[in-house]
């Protein structure tokens, strides 16, 4: 099983870590190393994205004293004249770091590092699509436990924790409350208690929610507490990915499940075999592999019918609503409103608002003139709102008409401005966490049938307390 390996950037007690690593470049001096606690020695060289000014000799005498002192591992550069001479039994991580992009060549460096029959090769790089992606994975399945691949930034993150189930021998966390080291590592706690990585092998099934963004989903935090509580050997990962590339990126990171987010849900209707409800609603927020190709569903409709009746406390019909927005979500939310109500759809594309007006007899209304009209129910769909931009309002207070109902989509936070202001004009607000909950639990049945049910609502009502 694959390691966490704490990265200290600062001069921060060990404590009770069993595997650190100390960056010398950083702290300047090698400290004490508790018994039973294993430590990488790196002073990373300024030229290959560290923090060490001085001279190479310098540097060399940095490790070599460590190394002495009774380091686990030293990590030297490919790239330097040098390697540092160490004792018996300290081992030699032979490095390639690349901030800006992909080396060229993955495979063939991965071979020349490997020739100097190093302990390990790790090798660093900077993905900008799926096909990196797609490259890095390649590269840690052929190295297995001899290699650490380590994709950098937010597009590699989820490999990051994926790589456990190739072999990879561990992954770099920035410590709690600590400074990062490489841009994209996750914290030592989260690793450790959301995503369970220490138990994650080959045989672990996983999952992920792609988006554009994707860090602020709650889907991870919801999904693994309830693979925990059932006892799955399955994990579940937030994935960036950008617009175009959600199957490729899908089949790059070996995931047989995706909850699928903004922008994707029409890709993934596209994209996919879609059911009923993906075919009724016109876009799918889950996927499944089965077979050599993906499934697609919708369970973003009932989800937002289900809390949306619960808010209301009545069915939703006979309701005049105005709908924020035209991309997926709003597909669905129409889909689950079309029939027994009159829809209005607000959106700045007014050439893409009419198309996908006239899909569900709804009326296209132009952004800037939605002032003014008579609705019961205003529901936003658009990520406006949603962290990290939680104080920005898809549609201004003034505009909403007294004693409606307002139905926000977003739920982090669970309270946005649109709901606070609508409120505050007495409104009846109604939270996108709902929808978020339900629609999570269809998908978990979607994967998962029987198993892990009452898992899932047990995870459910911890999420909603």
């Amino acid at each position: 099983m694959s390691r966490i390996c704490v990265s200290l950037a600062d001069a921060r007690p060990i404590g009770a870590r069993r595997f650190v690593e100390v960056r010398l470049d950083r702290t300047g001096a090698w400290p004490a190393i508790p018994a039973g606690c294993e430590a990488i020695a790196t002073c990373r060289a300024a030229w290959e994205g560290g923090a060490f000014g001085g001279g190479e000799e310098e540097r060399r005498a940095a490790l070599e004293r460590a190394a002495k002192a009774g380091a686990w591992a030293v990590d030297a550069e490919v790239r330097a004249a040098w390697r540092p001479s160490r004792p018996p039994g300290v081992r030699l991580i032979l490095s390639r770091h690349d901030f800006e992009g992909m080396p060229p060549d993955l495979p063939s460096l991965a071979r020349q590092m490997l020739s100097e029959k190093p302990d390990f090769v790790k090798i660093a790089a900077t993905p900008k699509n799926a096909a990196d992606v797609k490259l890095l994975f390649d590269l840690q399945r052929e190295l297995g436990p001899r290699g650490v691949v380590v994709p950098m930034g937010e597009l590699g993150a989820a490999a990051r924790i994926l790589f456990a189930r190739l072999g990879a021998p561990w992954t770099y966390a920035v410590a709690e409350g600590g400074e990062s080291t490489a841009p994209g590592q996750w914290g030592e706690t989260e690793l450790h208690e959301l995503y369970r990585f220490e138990g994650i092998g080959p045989a672990t099934r996983a999952f992920c929610v792609a988006g554009d963004p994707v860090r602020h989903s709650k889907s991870p935090r919801l999904f693994n507490r309830a693979f925990a509580i059932a006892g799955l050997d399955a994990v579940y990962v937030p994935a960036l990915v950008p617009e175009g590339q959600l199957f490729a990126m899908l089949e790059a990171l070996g995931v047989e499940g995706a909850s699928v987010t903004i922008p994707h849900k029409i890709e993934a209707f596209h994209g996919a075999r879609p059911d009923a409800a993906a075919r009724r609603a016109g876009a799918a927020n889950t996927l499944t592999r089965r077979g050599g190709a993906w499934d697609a569903t919708n369970t973003d409709a009932p989800g937002f019918l289900a809390s949306l009746e619960e808010g209301l406390g009545r069915p939703a019909k006979n309701l005049r609503v105005a709908v924020l927005g035209a991309g997926g979500a709003a597909r669905a939310i129409l889909a689950a409103l079309a029939g027994p109500n009159v829809l209005f759809l607000v959106g700045r594309n007014l050439v893409k608002t009419s198309e996908l007006a006239r899909e569900f007899d709804a009326t296209p209304v132009a952004w800037g003139r939605a002032g003014g009209m008579a609705f019961d129910l205003l529901v936003n769909t658009t990520s406006v709102g949603m962290d990290p931009v939680a104080g920005e309002t898809p549609f201004p207070v003034e505009e909403i008409p007294g004693g409606c109902a307002v139905y926000d989509c977003v739920y982090t936070p669970r309270e946005t401005r649109l709901l606070r202001e609508s409120k505050g004009k007495g409104c009846r607000a109604i939270s996108g966490v709902g929808m978020f909950v339900r629609q999570a639990e269809r998908q978990h049945a979607v994967w998962f049938g029987e198993e892990g049910k009452a898992s899932m609502r047990e995870a459910i009502e911890e999420f909603l307390r």
